[in-house]
């Protein structure tokens, strides 16, 4: 069966025999199982108006292969009976994709009914999902969701629109160093006065001085009116001589000036744009990306991108200039000599065709290298306790190992393939400077077509062109990095955040704190909701309780409150309008939350505590750590609240950063306040404290309050019970303690318990 039912003919003329031309189909995906569990061959396929399913019998002697099997030998086995099922669009609601172990069910509501669509191994899973995405919005809006971005590293046949894609890459990376027109200007200046300045000099030193002032050539120095001027006409030359090397001089001091102002300025640039990118992306950019392959791209790459256009650019076309008019001058000076000067440029035009491309992989591989080791050094340090802690030290080093030498064999292979480069345009250039002086010097001893000076000439010119033949042995290298390092800081700018401003939001200038959660369905991952169907609603300024067993929910139902992520289905308002409508800076300073898994910024701990409210007084950052119950532990520190916390507040306890997180909240002055476990990590006598001072804190402001010890959510006006992604009990304390057989009561029952054992002990 072929992946692509637009290709697989069998199916196609069973679908046309329902009149569905392959034309008509917008979307598509291969299936390989039945609803009972069989393997079949089939697929589902979307038109404007259906979803169809067409299926097919695979013989018993089928081999069903899967995913690194080599299918080649066998014999490829036509499904039969072929049947098809279709299913009206306006009829289909409520469209789910299920994941079970190796398999998958995409289920629906048709006409009102309960109907699974098709089913498949995880062998389509990829494709299923792309088409399930698409599908659903599809299905609510009436269009199709624009194609993502596609890797341009991936076996992409199309090689012009690969090309295409790096000469966009090139002229939008070149955008931020023309920013700095002046001083790119200014470079480019200096590099045409070095190009000049070595185009001259051999000029110079061969045929001015040796044909024509030691020669003594009259008619030369009547020009400069010096005929029979020997001496001066030597000591003018020499004075010229000494002033290309004091202007050459003073061009490299300029040049490294402003190269050195551009660089770094670009780079800034191009850093402040991806950190700025990843500060708007959504919290689902940074589930599956590791700290160090973030770095890499941040610091290395950006790196990469300036040596090609600051070291490799511009001088690309001085050095190409200066060939060109070399040989041009040769030519004019020898045409014979000229041409055995330049007859291996066509082999190594061709041989650097050839090696070009593996630049560019040998370069992805490096990052890919790079990214693996960044990331097994950052999780060593930042986890440096527990490695420590259970001694495994050693384990860390030979799974550090592995990455290592996989970054030591890419850099070796770069070396190599640049090691090609170089010897293939030294071989060019030392073999066209052995023809030029066998060349020349038959030619002044034997024919006398040209005098020494000449010779002298272009054995200067053939050694001046060492410089932009050994930039062109590494040029390409520099391209490759660069380009490839753009494309990978790009793929970060360009990202789309999921959690997104609309253009004209609603400010939220005098909130109330009202909330309400109407039919709200979330997942993670697709397929696979974590909340289901939800109704909630919270008053202004009540404190609502949220209880519920580790994975019910109760976190991301918070998290979806403050936005940061959107719901699959449904809606989230606050004071009656939708969370997505309303300005994100608005709704960040009015929802504040204190999580169970708490971040202390490297600095003092005053502006930890000011995080969220940059303009507070130092008598509002104590007040707010009485509240919380810190003043007392940071007043015992070393500086007080000058005191400098280590990175993730390492040099304090779980409970005392714990309270910090507090302290941050209260000084924010939200409107509604969210506590994810906030007294997870305090002690009994610290917990009665935070309860005492909270009681204050709750007055005028809506409070949702997650805690796994129940005690401490006695003093809320009403709570929720989530278990398996729904709402199963609501009520107040004393009515959910006095439900038999509730899931509150089972829960603090067990609580309760536990706590008399540990007691008695």
């Amino acid at each position: 069966m072929k992946n692509d039912l637009k290709n697989d003919k069998l199916f196609l003329e069973k679908l046309s025999t329902l009149g569905i031309a392959s034309d008509a189909l917008i979307l598509s995906s291969p299936i390989d199982l039945s609803e009972d569990g069989t393997y079949i061959s089939g697929y589902i396929f979307v038109t404007s108006d259906k979803v169809g399913v067409c299926t097919g019998k695979l013989p018993d002697n089928y081999i069903n292969c899967f995913k690194g099997i080599d299918t080649k030998d066998l014999e490829v086995i036509d499904p039969t009976d072929l049947e098809i099922i279709l299913y009206e669009n306006a009829k289909l609601a409520h469209l789910r994709l299920d994941a079970y172990i190796g398999s998958n069910i995409l289920s629906a509501e048709f006409d009102g009914k309960p109907v699974h669509i098709a089913a498949f191994t995880n062998r389509y899973q990829a494709e299923m999902n792309v088409l399930f995405r698409k599908l659903r919005v599809f299905l609510k809006e009436g269009i199709l969701p624009s194609e993502e971005n596609k890797d341009e590293d991936s076996d992409d046949p199309d090689t012009l629109t690969k090309k295409k894609s790096k000469r966009n890459i090139f002229f939008r990376t070149l955008s931020y160093f023309l920013c700095y027109k002046l001083q790119f200007i200014v470079l480019f200046l200096t590099y045409m006065i070095s190009a000049a300045v070595s185009i001259a000099w051999p000029y110079l030193t061969g045929t001015v001085l040796f044909d024509k002032i030691l020669a003594k050539d009259d008619l030369f120095l009547t020009r400069f009116g010096l005929a029979g001027k020997y001496t001066l006409a030597l000591l003018f030359t020499a004075l010229v001589m000494i002033g290309v090397r004091v202007l050459q001089a003073a061009s490299n001091f300029m040049q490294i000036f402003v190269m050195a102002k551009v660089a770094s300025s670009t780079v800034k640039d191009i850093k402040t744009d991806v950190f700025d990118s990843m500060s708007r992306l959504s919290l689902n950019f940074y589930v599956n990306k590791q700290t160090g392959g973030l770095m890499t791209r941040v610091l290395s790459d950006s790196e990469r991108v300036r040596e090609f256009f600051i070291d490799g650019l511009p001088m690309l076309f001085v050095h190409s200039a200066t060939i060109i008019v070399t040989f041009t001058v040769m030519y004019r000076l020898n045409w014979k000599m000229a041409l055995l000067a330049c007859i291996l440029l066509p082999l190594l035009v061709f041989l650097t065709v050839k090696l070009r491309p593996g630049l560019w992989n040998l370069s992805g591989k490096r990052h890919r290298a790079e990214k693996a080791v960044s990331a097994k050094a950052v999780d060593n340090l930042t986890g440096a306790r527990v490695v420590k802690a259970f001694g495994q030290q050693d384990t860390e080093i030979a799974k550090f190992i592995h990455p290592s030498e996989n970054l030591r064999d890419a850099e070796i292979n770069i070396v190599r393939l640049r090691n090609k480069f170089a010897i293939l345009y030294n071989m060019v250039q030392e073999v066209s400077s052995i023809w030029i002086w066998i060349a020349g010097v038959f030619f002044v001893i034997k024919t006398g077509e040209i005098e020494l000076g000449v010779l002298i000439t272009f054995v200067g010119y053939v050694m001046q062109l060492n410089g932009p033949m050994n930039f062109f042995s590494y040029v390409f290298r520099l391209w490759a990095d660069s380009i490839n390092s753009a494309e990978r800081l790009f793929e970060i700018i360009d990202a789309i955040p999921e959690i997104k401003e609309i253009d004209n939001p609603v400010r939220l200038d005098h909130p109330r704190g009202e909330i309400d959660l109407n039919n709200v369905t979330f997942g993670y991952r697709v397929g696979r909701p974590v909340l289901k169907n939800i109704d909630l609603h919270v008053k202004e300024g009540e404190m609502l309780g949220i209880v519920g067993r580790s994975g019910a929910g109760k976190s991301t139902l918070v998290n979806l409150i403050s936005r940061l992520y959107d719901v699959n289905e449904g809606e989230i308002k606050i004071d009656g309008t939708g969370v997505k409508d309303l300005s994100l800076s608005d709704l960040r300073r009015n929802v504040a939350m204190v999580s169970q898994d708490t971040y202390i910024f490297m600095g003092s701990v005053a502006k930890n505590i000011a995080y969220g409210n940059e303009h507070a007084t130092k008598a509002d950052i104590i007040r707010a750590a009485k509240l919380a119950s810190a003043h007392e532990f940071i007043s015992k520190l070393p500086d007080g609240y000058d005191t400098i916390i280590g990175a993730s507040g390492k040099d304090l306890s779980g409970g005392e950063k714990q309270r910090i997180s507090i302290a941050r909240a209260i000084l924010a002055d939200p409107k509604i306040l969210i506590l994810d476990e906030a007294t997870a990590s305090v002690d009994t006598e610290t917990e009665k404290a935070i309860q005492h001072s909270l009681k204050f804190l709750v007055q005028g402001r809506t409070t949702l309050s997650i805690a796994h010890r129940l005690s401490t959510l006695r003093d809320a006006d009403r709570l929720i019970v989530i278990d398996g992604g729904r709402i199963v009990e609501e009520g107040t304390w004393d009515s959910l303690q006095d439900k038999e057989d509730g899931i509150f009561k089972n829960l603090l029952d067990l609580q309760n318990k536990s706590l008399q054992q540990t007691a008695s002990f």
